[in-house]
C-alpha cells in the first residue's frame, strides 16, 4: 500500500503541477487576450486622436491661409483707395487751376453749346472767381447761339453749371475728378491684381 499511497501522492502532485500549469496557461491567455484588447483599444483611440488633430490642423491652416487672403485682399483695397485718393488730390488741385481759366471755360461752354438745340432757356452758374470777368461773355455766347441765359447762384467750386429744367451739365472740379476716379479705380484695380 505504501507504493499505492506514493504513486497516488506523485499523481496528485502531477495532476496538481498539471492543473495549475492549465490554470496558469488559461489565466495568461486571458491576461494576453485583455492586454491585446487594451493595446488595440488605445491604438483605435491614438490613431482616431491622430487623425481628429490632423483634421484640426487642417483646419486651422485653411482658416489662416483664407484670413491671409482677406487681409491681403483688405490691404490691397486700401492701397487703392489711398492711391485714388492721392491721384484725385492731385488733379483736382490741377483741374481747379484749368477750371478758374476763363479762355477752358469759354472753349467748354462753345462745345456744350453745338450740341444744343436753340430756343432753350439756360440759368448758368461760375465759380465765384470767373463770375464777375466772365458772366457777361457767357450770356452773349448763348444768345449767339439762339438761347436765353441768365446767371445763376455763384458756384463755391472751379468751372460752372448749366441748367434747363431737369437737364444739368456740371462741368467742376469735383465732376471731373469724380470721372476720373470712376476711370481710375478699374485701371489701378488691373494694374494691382496682376
Amino acid at each position: 500500500m505504501g507504493t499505492d499511497v506514493a504513486s497516488f501522492a506523485k499523481q496528485l502532485k502531477e495532476d496538481g503541477i498539471e492543473a495549475a500549469k492549465a490554470e496558469a496557461a488559461k489565466i495568461l491567455d486571458e491576461a494576453q487576450k485583455k492586454a491585446d484588447k487594451i493595446i488595440n483599444a488605445a491604438k483605435a483611440e491614438s490613431d482616431k486622436l491622430e487623425k481628429e488633430t490632423q483634421t484640426r490642423i487642417q483646419q486651422n491652416r485653411t482658416r489662416s491661409e483664407d484670413e491671409m487672403r482677406l487681409v491681403a485682399r483688405d490691404l490691397l483695397i486700401s492701397f487703392r483707395k489711398k492711391i485714388e485718393e492721392v491721384g484725385v488730390n492731385l488733379l483736382q488741385g490741377q483741374v481747379a487751376e484749368a477750371l478758374n481759366d476763363g479762355e477752358v471755360i469759354k472753349t467748354a461752354i462753345t462745345e456744350l453749346l453745338k450740341e444744343q438745340s436753340s430756343g432753350k432757356n439756360w440759368e448758368v452758374s461760375l465759380s465765384g472767381k470767373l463770375g464777375p470777368n466772365l458772366a457777361q461773355v457767357v450770356v452773349n455766347m448763348f444768345k449767339a447761339k439762339g438761347a436765353d441765359a441768365k446767371l445763376g447762384e455763384t458756384l463755391l467750386k472751379a468751372g460752372f453749371e448749366v441748367r434747363h429744367g431737369n437737364e444739368v451739365f456740371e462741368i467742376t472740379e469735383d465732376s471731373i475728378t469724380e470721372s476720373f476716379k470712376k476711370l481710375l479705380s478699374p485701371e489701378l484695380k488691373k494694374l494691382l491684381e496682376s
